[in-house]
């Protein structure tokens, strides 16, 4: 609503953007291996010699995939937004509504957080294994989950302040579909 970003944000908004590219790039990478396995889990099925830890290894992947995309995905703007009631936001009200958005994804996100702090805190502490074909512990499995989900915070905040600075540029400027 007001002028420039000061300084401080635009570097932060930048090093939120650079975290998201590696974040993406990995998440990208993920997706090529989870395919690559269960390509050759497939084949290796059809071949007559069936393996199962492809799709473990996938499944785990997907884990990382999934939460690693979470913080880009809302920066590019393709996170689900619902346009079905702006119209009946009144007039007035309606330069705030990218502020209560922001808001209720960094409170969103909090939550999240939160539950996935429990949950890997709990993983962490009694050392569970995955019910899989292959060894691991759901640490390693759930680690990625406070993770993915506290860039997303971060990238949540970055919003709220191109919210309040679209000098900069807001990720809801131009519709996404």
């Amino acid at each position: 609503m007001s002028g420039e970003a000061p300084i401080w944000f635009r570097r932060y908004d930048q090093v939120t953007k650079s975290v998201n590219r590696t974040f993406a790039a990995a998440a990208s990478i993920g997706t090529v291996v989870i395919v690559g396995l269960v390509l050759f889990a497939v084949v290796s099925r059809v071949a007559g010699v069936p393996i199962l830890w492809p799709y473990d290894v996938a499944q785990f992947a997907l884990a990382y995939v999934f939460f690693l995309g979470l913080a880009p995905t809302l920066e590019s703007g393709h996170h689900v937004v619902v346009e079905l009631f702006d119209k009946a936001v009144p007039r007035p009200l309606r330069p705030y509504v990218l502020h209560l958005a922001a808001l209720l994804t960094i409170l969103f996100g909090a939550v999240f957080l939160w539950q996935l702090w429990r949950s890997t805190s709990r993983a962490f502490g009694d050392n569970r294994l995955a019910v899989a074909a292959i060894t691991v512990p759901l640490k390693w499995i759930y680690v990625i989950g406070p993770i993915g989900t506290f860039q997303f915070i971060l990238t949540g905040i970055a919003e709220l302040g191109r919210v309040q600075w679209p000098a900069g540029g807001s990720m809801r400027d131009a519709p996404s579909h």
